[in-house]
């Protein structure tokens, strides 16, 4: 057995604590300097889709105020898991960051078994931004020239309908699984990894119908490719007034699409605090709304504290609502 005097241990006492100061006054004082190089911005779905759209609009406006590169990294797969998956296990220095979004923090928990991170406890939910209503649009071949009709159809052809989305877990997935069960019809699921090759089934009839983001989906319904059915909220769009909401028809049905700004948790103060603002200055800048607007975006700030609340309750509300449609990630 080996034994120490007291004197030898209290000077390893003193030399360790001296090392743990000297270390947390580094990292400290690195904080505090925040940012002093490039940050990496973890973007869940590919290139085009109207979260890369978002992340690299503010990335530009970030990267401004902080006198830093913000580069913007599209890790996709598994729904927007693995992008969530590599910020929640990134070292809490600020210099990973990513999006929460209604898939990766609200609905994937519910949908894939054994998902790899809390989407709670493993992440730093910074400041709430935007939210961006969807559009149901059919191709015209589909008989059905409203919510009624279509319900109707999908009733006397079950499992006859189909729609895409950009993967299991995403607002378009969720958007049809909300009305599968509110409207009790049988329609099917189809994910595609580029959500560019659905459309392009969707114009070819090769499936029935997609419900996407209003900017995104109705140019195609005014060129007459597609044909519009209603919006997921239960107001109408700015964008396309003469479409009604579908909870016109379908009551109780809502669903609102939001990103907001994450990090690892265990983010300091500090950087909290910077991003935060930055994230504020962002959201209030004129031309920045107007952009926006013009992507059919709802700004929707809020802060931390209340961002992180809001996911609690958002991830209990679609847990429910994954539960009772039996949806699966397919």
């Amino acid at each position: 057995m080996l034994h120490f005097s007291v004197s030898t241990v209290t000077k390893f006492a003193s030399v360790l604590a001296i090392a743990l100061i000297s270390i947390l006054s580094t990292v400290s004082a690195q904080s505090q300097d925040y940012p002093n190089r490039s940050i990496r911005f973890l973007v869940p779905y590919s290139a085009g889709t109207t979260t890369d759209v978002i992340a690299r609009l503010y990335a530009q406006k970030l990267g401004d105020l902080l006198g830093q590169n913000i580069v913007v990294d599209n890790k996709t797969g598994a729904g927007g898991n693995i992008s969530a998956d590599i910020a929640a296990k990134a070292a809490p220095d600020g210099y990973t960051l990513t999006f929460s979004t209604s898939a990766t923090h609200a609905t994937n928990p519910a949908l894939y078994p054994n998902i790899p991170f809390d989407p709670i406890k493993d992440f730093t939910h910074i400041a709430l931004m935007v939210a961006a209503p969807n559009m149901l649009a059919i191709n015209p071949k589909i008989p059905a020239n409203n919510m009624a009709e279509l319900i109707a159809y999908a009733k006397a052809n079950p499992g006859a309908l189909t729609y895409i989305s950009a993967g299991s877990g995403t607002s378009p997935h969720m958007a049809g699984e909300l009305l599968k069960t509110l409207a009790d019809i049988d329609i099917r699921h189809i994910p595609y990894k580029n959500i560019t090759q659905g459309f392009s089934d969707l114009f070819a009839g090769e499936v029935s119908m997609a419900f996407y983001h209003v900017p995104v989906i109705y140019p195609h319904v005014q060129s007459g490719r597609l044909r519009a059915l209603g919006i997921a909220t239960t107001t109408r769009s700015p964008i396309a007034p003469e479409v009604p909401p579908i909870s016109d028809t379908v009551k109780g049905y809502d669903l609102l699409p939001w990103w907001g700004l994450a990090g690892p948790a265990g983010l300091p103060q500090n950087v909290i605090d910077k991003l935060y603002q930055a994230t504020t200055t962002i959201l209030a800048d004129p031309a920045t709304q107007k952009r926006f607007i013009e992507l059919g975006l709802i700004i929707t700030p809020m802060n931390t504290k209340d961002f992180n609340a809001y996911t609690i309750t958002e991830l209990a509300k679609w847990t429910k609502i994954v539960k009772d449609s039996g949806a699966t990630a397919n």
